[in-house]
């Protein structure tokens, strides 16, 4: 075989050898696919292909499993758990030295726990919290604790009433130097408001401001300032101007001291009849020491020529031309009293159609007002007269 002949063998037997690999190659990828679907236009859609699956008969349950697989001395527990509040104290003037005061009342709050315990000998020796949740808040208790060594010694508390020792300034701010609301009478009452130091914040009627604490003191450590009070607070109602038709708010008791040992009342007329002034005032509504003042004025308490033939106290009736036999005549000192007061009341100091009492009507004649100088107007020719008799008014209720 010459050369040529050989190449072309070689050739021939080169190119069947590759025809055979890829042969090969083409039957293994095929082969390879043949577990693959691949979409065409006639398949139904991929989300529209139903997809089964099977239900548990019985859901897992984590806890259980840990039960399960723990010893016979443990178990698990589901409940609410309160939520221990916190209590905090807060120190103020006040309140009396060492007394508590709740401000804000605490609360027990609730916290939900799942939790396994352990026990030896019916005893929790061990607990694991797996799970809490808290289902309400706690809330702080808050309480006050008083440090006024004032309050605690006079035994009151902020809204009571204290008094004054002596008589004493209101003041705008606390400063001595401050500018002062008004001036207040020894034994007046004020409501206390506020503690700051050495000062209390006070309220006098409807003015309020400041007070220096060693002014003030209470019924507790002075019982007699009650009574005190009341005494001088009728006397702040003694006026020149003051309506005469109101009852003077004087009991019987303070009627006999008004008129008790008087060595101007040397016949004890006055004395004698205290009760009378007290009983006319309550009948007839008028203040009965402005009907004493008239009596005493107009008699000379109780000496004058009409007082001792006519029991005749108040001049009444009596004209200056002939006072003696001009002016009525009573019976006694009480008929006097009586009388003159249902004439004071019905004629001047109430208006026409008032209503005094059961069966007592006002005319009102002679009513111009109800002060001393407008009773002066039709009552005496003496112009001065109102200052004479409120004099005398002054004159007893300091006697009080």
């Amino acid at each position: 075989m010459d050369k040529k002949e050989k190449e072309g063998k070689v050739i021939i037997t080169f190119s069947i050898m590759w025809i055979f690999v890829a042969v090969i190659v083409i039957a293994s990828i095929v082969a390879f696919f043949e577990n693959y679907i691949f979409a065409s236009n006639e398949e139904v859609e991929e989300e529209n292909i139903p997809v089964l699956y099977e239900e548990n008969a019985k859901a897992v349950d984590v806890l259980e499993i840990m039960v399960e697989n723990t010893s016979e001395n443990k178990k698990l527990v589901n409940e609410v758990r309160d939520i221990a509040f916190e209590t905090k104290y807060e120190n103020t003037e006040n309140l009396p030295k060492d007394e508590k005061q709740t401000k804000q009342e605490g609360k027990v709050g609730k916290l939900k726990v799942t939790a396994l315990q352990e026990y030896q000998n019916e005893e929790m020796v061990n607990e694991e919290i797996i799970e809490s949740e808290v289902q309400e808040e706690a809330i702080e208790e808050i309480i006050y604790v008083g440090t006024s060594e004032f309050l605690q010694k006079y035994k009151v508390h902020i809204g009571d009433t204290v008094y004054l020792v002596e008589p004493g300034e209101l003041k705008k701010e606390q400063d001595a130097s401050s500018e002062t609301i008004t001036n207040i009478s020894r034994y007046l009452n004020l409501t206390l408001k506020e503690m700051s130091g050495e000062w209390a914040k006070v309220t006098y009627g409807d003015k309020e401001g400041y007070i220096k604490l060693d002014k003030l003191t209470s019924e507790y450590v002075n019982p007699k300032i009650v009574e005190q009070n009341r005494i001088q607070k009728l006397k702040e109602t003694v006026k020149e101007d003051m309506p005469l038709n109101k009852v003077s708010g004087l009991t019987l008791s303070d009627y006999k001291t008004i008129f008790a040992n008087d060595k101007n009342d040397k016949r004890n007329v006055f004395k004698d009849n205290a009760e009378n002034f007290y009983n006319a005032e309550q009948k007839y509504k008028i203040n009965g020491v402005f009907l004493a003042s008239i009596g005493i004025h107009e008699s000379a308490w109780g000496t004058s020529a009409l007082a001792v033939q006519k029991h005749n106290l108040f001049g009444f009736s009596a004209y200056d031309r002939d006072p003696i036999n001009s002016a009525t005549n009573f019976n006694d000192y009480s008929e006097a009293i009586d009388g003159v007061a249902k004439a004071l009341a019905k004629n001047y100091l109430y208006p026409a159609g008032t209503t005094i009492t059961d069966g007592v009507i006002a005319t009102g004649s002679y009513y111009n007002g109800t002060s001393i100088e407008a009773v002066n107007k039709r009552y005496a020719s003496d112009q001065n007269w109102h200052t004479k008799v409120y004099s005398y008014m002054q004159y007893l209720y300091n006697k009080l």
